[in-house]
């Protein structure tokens, strides 16, 4: 009787598929670990197979392999976590092997760095590539960054949760950042920079998509608002026809599940300029969109991103954008661990798609060094706080507002003021150290201000950091 050989079979590389053992496609070589939280590590293998981890240890840290043995369930899935690791730039090497009747199957991935990784999402001010960004040529010549990893989900629409993503881990470099995100690429610029670890960014972005793709469907459990959307998920997903990446959660299907649950710092969004018109309902579509994600995820991880530019929409009215806005800033009023960046200052009114990705992408790392990494930063620009009627004067009093003053040297624009019945009036304005005093000689009893409250305003109103003033109203007539 022939003896039995041992089947040994050793894909180098990176590749993440072996007859009888797999890896989701965001383990390849190159990637980034995301650092002080459990990694999870997970694939099918043959049913019943026992599946070993192995992480080498940074050199000089003292810390022993990290191993970690399971067997694969009777549905062939398996799952370890290796244990939390501080940040390291070294290249190390991360080894998965099964071992089912003597057949032993390894797969070994390469180059693997340990650090910060950030999800990045949303339509087509996030996809939009560094070749199309403003000071292209010279950014892209300049972009040798060796521990940013680079991972961009090809653009799919499935009626199913996918189990696989057809892409991989790349480093950082002229070559591989010129089609990449460059809102992204400029986060996770700064990122490392001022933290000076590695950095990974998972880019699953699609042009002209509305928020509803990307929200899964246990997102939409719950909220009566959405409850049409949830029951046409719930009664069997078929792709729109002839938008089949416009079909609800049929982003987060192709483009994000197969992530899950991938071990992530946070994530960054830049989406809503196909949901304008969506007025308040946008906030219960960002709740869905976060509910869905951090449970699938297991954890409230924070949510940063960009409010929409000012913009001429032709054929709508001045006052359909800044309600969008209003719903863009309750989201931080309302949601934990959130933060908005405002842009308005550096826009291209009639050009969508404002070409400086730098000011985005960096003003959403500021957030996230402000609130995740704990550096004393100013990341956000002045936040109306109250409202004081003076005589026929209204003081409008701001949050992160030291040093509040005009980027052009003028007194402040873009404020209105209103009295009972409801007529705005542009003011004259002055500033009084933390606040904005506001009145016109047309409203003798102003009881309402408003700022910013025009698609195409980009105020002049900024604090000491530069960072802009976000549209908004208040008073008697500030809600709708």
């Amino acid at each position: 009787m022939i003896k039995r050989l041992m089947l040994l079979i050793t894909v180098l590389s990176g590749g993440c598929l072996a007859a009888g053992l797999s890896l989701p496609s965001v383990f390849s070589d190159h990637m980034v670990l995301q650092r002080d939280r459990a990694v999870p590590v997970w694939g099918k293998a043959d049913p019943g197979a026992a599946v070993k981890v192995e992480f080498a240890p940074s050199t000089g840290s003292g810390q022993a392999v990290q191993t970690k043995t399971t067997t694969a369930g009777a549905d062939g899935k398996w799952r370890v976590d290796l244990a939390p690791m501080p940040a390291s730039s070294e290249s190390r090497v991360l080894k998965v092997s099964s071992n089912l009747k003597s057949e032993i199957i390894n797969l070994q991935f390469t180059d693997v760095l340990v650090g910060e990784v950030w999800l990045c999402s949303g339509q087509s001010n996030m996809q939009r590539p560094m070749v199309d960004t403003e000071n292209a040529e010279a950014a892209i010549a300049a972009a040798n960054y060796p521990q940013i990893r680079l991972f961009t989900a090809p653009r799919v629409a499935s009626a199913e949760p996918k189990e696989r993503i057809d892409a991989k881990w790349t480093a950082c470099t002229p070559e591989t950042v010129t089609n990449f995100s460059g809102t992204a690429y400029y986060f996770g610029r700064k990122l490392h920079q001022d933290l000076n670890v590695p950095v990974g960014l998972l880019l699953s972005a699609w042009s002209g998509t509305r928020i509803e793709p990307w929200i899964p469907s246990c997102g939409l459990a719950g909220a009566d608002t959405l409850k049409d959307i949830y029951e046409r998920v719930q009664n069997g997903l078929r792709l729109d026809n002839p938008k089949p990446h416009q079909t609800p959660t049929a982003l987060y299907n192709g483009m994000i599940h197969a992530h899950v649950p991938f071990a992530i710092r946070g994530a960054i969004w830049y989406q809503g300029e196909s949901n304008f018109k969506d007025g308040m309902l946008y906030l219960d579509k960002t709740k869905a969109l976060l509910n869905g994600w951090r449970k699938l995820w297991g954890y409230d991880f924070p949510f940063y991103f960009v409010q929409i530019a000012p913009f001429g929409y032709p054929d709508d009215k001045t006052d359909v954008l800044p309600r969008f806005w209003e719903a863009e800033a309750e989201i931080v009023k309302t949601i934990p661990k959130t933060g908005m960046v405002v842009i308005s200052d550096f826009t291209a009114l009639h050009n969508l798609h404002p070409p400086n990705k730098e000011i985005p992408g960096s003003r959403l790392a500021l957030l996230a060094e402000a609130n995740d990494y704990g550096m004393k930063v100013v990341s956000t620009g002045p936040v109306f706080q109250t409202l004081e009627k003076q005589g026929n004067k209204l003081k409008v009093a701001f949050s992160s507002a030291v040093g509040l003053a005009t980027r052009d040297g003028k007194d402040p624009d873009w404020f209105e003021v209103a009295g009972k019945d409801g007529v705005f009036k542009k003011a004259e304005t002055k500033i009084d150290g933390n606040a904005v005093i506001a009145q016109s000689g047309e409203v003798a009893e102003p009881v309402a201000v408003r700022f910013a409250w025009n698609k195409l305003a980009a105020p002049n109103l900024v604090n000491g950091a530069g960072l802009p003033t976000a549209a908004f109203r208040a008073g008697d007539l500030s809600k709708p």
